[in-house]
């Protein structure tokens, strides 16, 4: 197994970030380790001065390394519990909005953003919702644009939508393409996808509902700090936030957010 040191990693991380664009430093270090070791088992090298060269002095090897750092792990109505409470609670009040704009960050390859596009299609308001959906990583990115999934993928999401209240044959909002499903063309016009940092870019509208689950819960405090703050800046007064159920907010922010919902993760942005 690779040792990597942490000033050896903070250093690396620089060097990537100079050589790349890509900033990695305010990332959770513990995270990274264990994800550098399974790409030095790939590579089959065991010495971090060895793996750091090959990915600094080889465009591929970084690539690959940059796919094992952009997290990707979702599903179609990923905690349907806290969806479920987002539909009778949340719902009813974007609804008094003439027009709503909503920022899907991190979005992956599409399921969470195309979960609420079917979701806002239910509750009858998805033709006034305009859905943002954004990552870091281009490659998940033209997934999502793609809207193709696999079919052996999909009995978990039946799931998942049921418990989230959903009222219709989930199926029933793709269409069959070979061993794939795709998303139908009505839902995918709700939604724009394009790239989008939060550890680097800044405010690019105004937002009456964000939703980030499970991203920032990669990050260090001091990058959590500047999403959370980019979040706010983004968000009209009473807007809500969600977060992933092991997700929290950093301190300081008590004033900006208040729970909507006990324990869900929801938040209000708070009027001054």
């Amino acid at each position: 197994m690779v040792s990597i040191k942490e000033k050896e990693l903070s250093e690396f991380l620089k060097v990537v970030y100079q050589t790349y664009g890509y900033d990695f430093i305010h990332y959770n270090h513990s995270s990274l380790k264990r994800r550098i070791e399974v790409h030095c088992i790939k590579l089959n090298i065991d010495d971090f001065d060895e793996y750091c060269k090959l990915v600094l002095n080889n465009k591929n090897n970084f690539d690959e390394m940059f796919d094992y750092f952009s997290i990707n792990v979702t599903e179609f109505f990923r905690e349907p519990e806290q969806l479920k409470l987002f539909r009778e609670k949340v719902v009813p009040y974007l609804n008094s909005f003439s027009h709503i704009k909503i920022w899907c960050a991190g979005c992956s390859s599409g399921e969470s953003p195309y979960s609420l596009s079917m979701l806002l299609d239910e509750a009858g308001i998805l033709d006034k919702c305009q859905i943002y959906a954004t990552d870091f990583n281009n490659r998940v990115l033209a997934h999502a644009k793609d809207g193709l999934f696999e079919i052996n993928d999909f009995e978990q999401s039946s799931r998942n939508y049921k418990k989230s209240g959903g009222t219709k044959e989930f199926h029933n909002y793709f269409i069959k393409q070979g061993k794939y499903k795709k998303v139908k063309k009505y839902l995918k016009e709700h939604i724009l996808f394009f790239n989008h940092n939060l550890a680097t870019d800044g405010v690019m509208n105004e937002f009456q509902l964000i939703v980030c689950k499970n991203v920032v819960i990669y990050f260090d405090d001091k990058l959590k700090q500047r999403v959370v703050n980019l979040f706010n800046d983004s968000l009209v007064c009473n807007g809500f936030l969600i977060l992933g159920k092991n997700e929290y907010l950093p301190k300081g922010f008590d004033d900006n957010f208040k729970l909507y919902i006990p324990k869900s993760k929801v938040y209000h942005k708070q009027c001054r």
